[in-house]
């Protein structure tokens, strides 16, 4: 049995991760800020610190950079959690993005306590400073606002997959079907709150690609069966013959971008249930294009379709209008672009340019 100290000034948050902790057969010491934390982890060493970011009376961050400074504490273990992602998370053994999902909020309490005698410490990066000070009040005002919206968000995802687990096992499927409701709408709560903040990074030039050589059509593969196991009733179709070599893409970012446009070509598929993932080679791009044969956009609203809060009908479905932009916006940060074209009552086909390798 291993000593988890986890440190969360939501006391509901508190509570679940105690819960779960538990349940995995440890033994859970409870704080309400980082001061409290730091003195109980003096006072026993526990095996693994979990801990929010923002907290009164030390942030997560300061109580990772105090329990490095001192002997005793230096190699423990540390998973940070964060609706926020504060400068230097890198030196925590473990980050996690809240709402966290339990599965793999179990995995990494799991595998930090495996490896506790491996664990080494890794200095973060220099914090970058700040354009100016307007920047960083802007930067302040995300993190905030990530922070009181996503926190609530994770701690009623983590109830709701808790009460899912409960009912399941009773059996009771009006319960079950209610559990899942309630998921399903917080999932999508909190995918609006993760598009207005990207949309604000992207406007302030402040997200950063991860890339990393990529091979396209095994990664096209995979993505165009996840979707025809979610969507069975669709006929999903990809065309990339070609060989091409491997590209240096975010390959979540890139995931985030075809997801909309899937998400979008299912939604306006109409009647004919058929969407095309297409791959085409030029001298200098690879060109991918999302194919439907359903409703159309009209003339008027495609050369507005990547704009911010735009929608192609404002009749038809419940989205934010934000998709599309934050799309066409991290095609261009992979130095390529994204385009679309479309007939009414015939279609619509967008096309993602990405940059080969020189």
């Amino acid at each position: 049995m291993s000593l988890v100290l986890i440190a969360e000034d939501e006391e509901a948050l508190l509570e679940v991760f105690s819960e779960v902790v538990e349940d995995l057969g440890h033994r859970v010491v409870r704080a309400h800020n980082g001061e409290e934390a730091l003195l109980l982890a003096r006072t026993e060493t526990p095996d693994l610190v979990v801990s929010d970011h923002m907290m009164p009376r030390k942030t997560g961050m300061q109580l990772l950079h105090a329990m490095r400074s001192e002997p005793a504490l230096s190699d423990v273990p540390f998973l940070l959690l964060s609706a926020a992602r504060p400068q230097g998370r890198e030196a925590a053994q473990t980050f996690l993005a809240k709402p966290v999902d339990l599965t793999t909020f179990e995995q990494a309490v799991s595998q930090a306590l495996q490896h506790r005698l491996a664990a080494r410490q890794e200095a973060g990066p220099t914090a970058r400073e700040p354009s100016n000070a307007l920047g960083l009040a802007r930067e302040e005002m995300l993190n905030w606002v990530a922070h009181e919206l996503k926190t609530p968000l994770s701690s009623a995802r983590l109830n709701t997959q808790l009460l899912l687990r409960k009912v399941r096992k009773r059996g009771i499927d009006d319960e079950r079907r209610s559990a899942e409701a309630v998921l399903r709408q917080l999932d999508r709560m909190n995918g609006l709150v993760t598009s207005i903040l990207d949309a604000s990074r992207l406007a302030d030039g402040k997200l950063e690609l991860k890339l990393q050589p990529t091979e396209l059509t095994p990664f096209l593969q995979e993505l165009v069966q996840e979707w025809r196991e979610l969507q069975p009733e669709m006929d999903f179709s990809l065309r990339a013959m070609e060989q091409v070599e491997p590209l240096m893409l975010d390959t979540e970012r890139l995931r985030q971008v075809l997801n909309n446009l899937l998400s979008n070509a299912v939604k306006y598929s109409g009647t004919s249930r058929h969407v095309e993932v297409g791959v085409t080679i030029n001298p200098g791009l690879v060109l991918v294009h999302v194919r439907d044969w359903g409703v159309g956009i009209p003339a008027s609203a495609l050369p507005h379709v990547f704009d911010r809060f735009q929608r192609a009908d404002e009749d038809r479905g419940r989205g934010h209008g934000l998709g599309l932009f934050i799309a066409a916006a991290l095609a261009k940060l992979h130095g390529g672009s994204l385009s679309a074209r479309s007939t009414l009552g015939e279609g619509s086909t967008f096309t993602l340019r990405l940059p080969r390798r020189n």
